[in-house]
């Protein structure tokens, strides 16, 4: 039986498929009859919700159709949409009016002579004063612990929570622990957060928070022996922003504390962890697909208990419950200049292997070819160590300078090899440069001429010279910011339109010579003379992807050049400021665009990204989604699944990481910080003058699922509706509310256009709503 879906054709007459018409919030059947099932024709699907025409004036009609569509309205309500999504995220991270003061801890001798009691005194001011509430049950969030340390051994144990609280008034409160022995060398922590306004896509983020704390003895601040974290706070707001505040209001920087001792109130050395499910996750994936129907047996809770310390919860979740956008093994990201500490011997055991390494590895079931959808076996323990594991899970008993074993840092050098040449940081980046020289015009051919030059790195046997490479000019659009021509896309011949491998053979990028890091180019731009003619292409973008390789075959991380060329008056022109930042945005997490999900020869330059991701095309890998770099980056960063398509849900391993997926978060605990990733002010609402339309991908054929939302067409719509509508169309595909998609589609279509995409469609919108500029 075929399902109504979301989007059905209301309006025959016009040849549109509307969206939203006559169907249910649940996906059902509604008045106007059942649309096409998944894997039919756009006519199909029109004449099975009333279409009696022939197809060629079912795409007549389409052409029409584009031929009329009116401007997106959206800026008129929403004009300020991307400063208020901002707005709300600078409340967690503006200061906070709420501040907490330790005034004194004491430790005073029970009448038994043995126990003691700790007392600890504390006072809470709100806009400078004095907090009054007799049980604190106005703050939301509050914790008052403490914890002992070890110098000798590193180790934070014992951690208690205070009780009994009692208000002393006028702001002051206190509370009590008994203990035994006296305590010596340990620390105390307070907390406080209230006003929880930040609505997030995972949790709340506190715009109320305060904190304070006191070291004694080991701990204290004048202790040659205090703790000093090889781990850096800055490395931590990298992506989780500034301030950095776990679950949203505990601060790794706490005023009387060194760095991170804070976090061992909870996240000690002696605790049990509660996540044991992590490391399930890896090492028995269809055991972790039926933990929520079966719990754990002891003996498998025996297996996979571990220690609540912050190296193996941070350890354990990035390595293996999140999709952690770098390698795991680049170790300097967290630990930046202090390598030498992260990977000496006296850290090489089994309880340091284990918080990212699963022991046994483990797999799915392979399909008809071979193929696992989840095997950690190369990863696993018993896969990578060549002996067995020592029983007592100390590995520098060998494993150290003058054993017989590697030492750990050999191992592990702690930084990712295709990024840095060395261990003191240096970036491939930095030593291989790469630049767009002169540029010239004659007869719609491109003459270009660029280089690579090496810049010192001494150690590093690869010159300039081994660079191969790929050429790519794509031509703005009404002078827009995109791509009328993307270099990317594939020609009527079989080609890409003007991108090209340096030295193969290509229609219209001719190889001229090549010398010492420098190469020249001929681009023959004639197919679109006419275009280039009568000013619809005024300008080109220039760049080319500089990939080199090591001796392990792997593409190294360079940056790709580019710069802008203006056909009319033939001269190289300033770029457009740059909208996202990939140094202090896209890098800070990714360290290095393109190594973990393209190569690293696309890494440095957006634009460059940009050239590929144009919006002509629909997502490949996104359902519902544009293949442009706007509505692409969007949806994964909301946590859109890539290739639903190829998931089968009737496969628990399977549909088990897909739930996993679609429930993470930003890593800023929402996706609302826009700046993160965008420079100041340029997350509005498209301009429509100088951004063109998009096509959106159609919805995929889900296997083994049943779900409310249906068969959906591609779109072509307009650039607001890709641009910011892909998180929103995110959210609701991984909620699978088809009844909101389907009115927010609708929504778009009534202050935009929404017109089913086919041959030639995206042409004549872009032409329409364009000549109104």
């Amino acid at each position: 039986m075929r399902r109504f879906t979301k989007m059905a054709f209301c309006c025959a007459s016009l040849g549109l498929l509307l969206a939203g018409c006559g169907s249910g919030s649940d996906g059902a059947a509604g008045p106007a009859g059942p649309a096409g099932l998944a894997g039919e024709s756009a006519y199909q699907i029109a004449v099975a919700n009333g279409f009696t025409g022939t197809e060629a004036e079912w795409l007549t009609s389409l052409a029409v159709s584009a031929a009329a569509v009116e401007p997106e309205s959206c800026a008129v309500c929403h004009k300020h949409a991307g400063s208020e999504h901002q707005g709300l995220y600078n409340q967690y991270k503006d200061a906070s009016t709420l501040a907490v003061t330790i005034d004194n801890v004491t430790n005073n001798l029970n009448v038994d002579s043995v126990t003691y009691t700790s007392t600890l005194t504390f006072t809470i001011k709100k806009d400078g004063q004095p907090y009054v509430d007799a049980t604190l049950a106005g703050l939301e969030q509050k914790r008052y612990g403490a914890v002992t340390y070890d110098s000798a051994t590193r180790k934070f144990t014992n951690a208690f929570t205070y009780g009994s609280l009692t208000s002393l008034g006028a702001g002051q409160y206190q509370v009590k622990y008994a203990t035994a022995p006296a305590l010596t060398n340990y620390e105390v922590y307070v907390y406080v957060a209230d006003n929880k306004i930040v609505g997030t896509e995972g949790m709340q983020l506190y715009s109320d928070v305060g904190s304070a704390g006191v070291g004694f003895g080991t701990l204290a601040p004048a202790s040659p022996d205090k703790y000093v974290s090889t781990v850096n706070v800055a490395s931590c707001e990298k992506c989780h922003g500034t301030p950095y505040m776990k679950h949203g209001y505990r601060s790794a920087q706490v005023a009387g504390l060194p760095d991170f001792a804070a976090c061992k109130i909870c996240h000690n050395d002696d605790g049990n962890g509660g996540h044991p499910d992590w490391q399930v996750l890896v090492d028995n994936p269809q055991r972790h697909a039926t933990i929520g129907t079966t719990p754990l047996t002891d003996a498998e809770k025996t297996k996979y208990a571990y220690k609540k310390s912050v190296m193996n919860d941070v350890h354990m979740s990035h390595a293996m419950e999140f999709p952690y956008p770098q390698s795991m093994a680049n170790c300097a990201t967290c630990h930046e200049g202090k390598l030498a500490q992260t990977t000496s011997d006296a850290n090489f055991s089994l309880t340091t292997c284990k918080s990212c390494h699963p022991v046994d590895g483990g797999t799915d079931t392979a399909d008809a070819t071979g193929k696992f959808a989840v095997d950690t076996r190369p990863l696993a323990l018993k896969t990578l160590l060549p002996h067995v594991i020592p029983a007592d899970g100390i590995c520098n008993n060998c494993h150290r300078a003058g054993g017989i074993a590697p030492v750990f840092s050999s191992i592990h050098t702690g930084y990712n090899k295709k990024i840095y040449a060395d261990s003191t940081g240096t970036r491939y980046a930095n030593v291989f440069t790469g630049a767009i020289g002169a540029v010239t015009l004659s007869n719609n051919v491109l003459t270009i001429n660029f280089s690579v030059t090496k810049n010192g790195g001494a150690g590093i046997a690869l010159t300039a010279a081994d660079v191969v490479p790929t050429v790519l000019v794509g031509l703005y659009g009404y002078d827009t910011k995109d791509f009328l021509v993307g270099p990317h896309i594939s020609h009527a011949d079989g080609k890409r339109n003007l991108e090209a491998v340096y030295g193969t053979a290509h229609p219209r990028i001719t190889s001229v010579s090549a010398a010492n890091g420098n190469w020249q180019v001929k681009a023959d731009l004639s197919t679109w003379a006419a275009q280039i003619a009568d000013g619809t292409i005024k300008r080109a973008e220039i760049a080319f992807l500089p990939t080199l390789k090591n001796a392990a075959g792997d593409t190294l991380a360079l940056n790709a050049p580019s710069k802008t060329f203006n056909l009319a008056t033939g001269a190289l022109v300033a770029s457009a400021a740059p909208i996202v930042k990939e140094a202090g945005g896209c890098n800070t997490c990714h360290d290095a665009l393109g190594t973990t999900f393209h190569s690293g020869d696309r890494g440095g330059n957006i634009v460059v990204c940009r050239l590929c991701h144009t919006p002509q095309s629909g997502g490949s890998h996104l359902e519902m989604q544009s293949r442009s770099i706007d509505s692409y980056v969007h949806a994964i960063h909301s946590f859109e699944a890539f290739d639903i398509k190829n998931i089968n849900f009737d496969d628990a391993v399977e549909a088990d990481r897909y739930n996993l997926h679609v429930e993470h978060v930003y890593p800023n605990f929402t996706i609302l910080n826009c700046e993160s990733c965008h420079t100041a002010g340029t997350y509005e609402v498209p301009d429509q003058a100088k951004s063109l339309p998009g096509v959106l991908s159609a919805s995929n054929v889900i296997k083994g699922k049943t779900r409310n939302i249906g068969t959906v067409p591609s779109y072509v719509a307009g650039p607001a509706s890709r641009a910011c509508g892909s998180c929103h169309r995110a959210m609701m595909i991984k909620e699978d509310s088809a009844g909101e998609l389907a009115a927010f589609n609708q929504h778009t279509k009534i202050f935009g256009y929404l017109v089913e995409s086919t041959t030639g469609i995206w042409e004549s919108v872009v032409a329409t709503i364009m000549a109104l500029f």
